[in-house]
């Protein structure tokens, strides 16, 4: 039997170590992933800043679309009197 006590004990032992080696390992990868979730977090606000820059930008654009006149008439450039610019009709 004692090597049996030993082999429980060698195994206990065994495992707090494998065990404390997974933590290790575990710790150590939310770590990482915590890291990466804040990155990602930083690069997904910065997305959406950008995107809200560019919307506020076209909705300019369309404001300043919208208060041209869409059509114009040609400007009337000479000195001269209107009555020119008009043909009358005659039967």
């Amino acid at each position: 039997m004692v090597g049996g006590t030993h082999r429980g004990i060698g195994s206990s032992r065994q495992a707090e170590t494998l065990n404390g080696v997974q933590i290790d390992a575990m710790s150590d990868q939310i770590t990482k992933l915590t890291a990466a979730l804040a990155e990602s977090e930083r690069k997904r606000v910065a997305e959406q800043q950008s995107m809200s820059e560019t919307v506020q930008q076209i909705k300019e654009q369309v404001m300043n679309l919208t208060r041209r006149p869409t059509t114009s008439a040609p400007d009337d450039t000479d000195d001269e009197s209107d009555e020119d610019d008009y043909v009358d009709f005659t039967p």
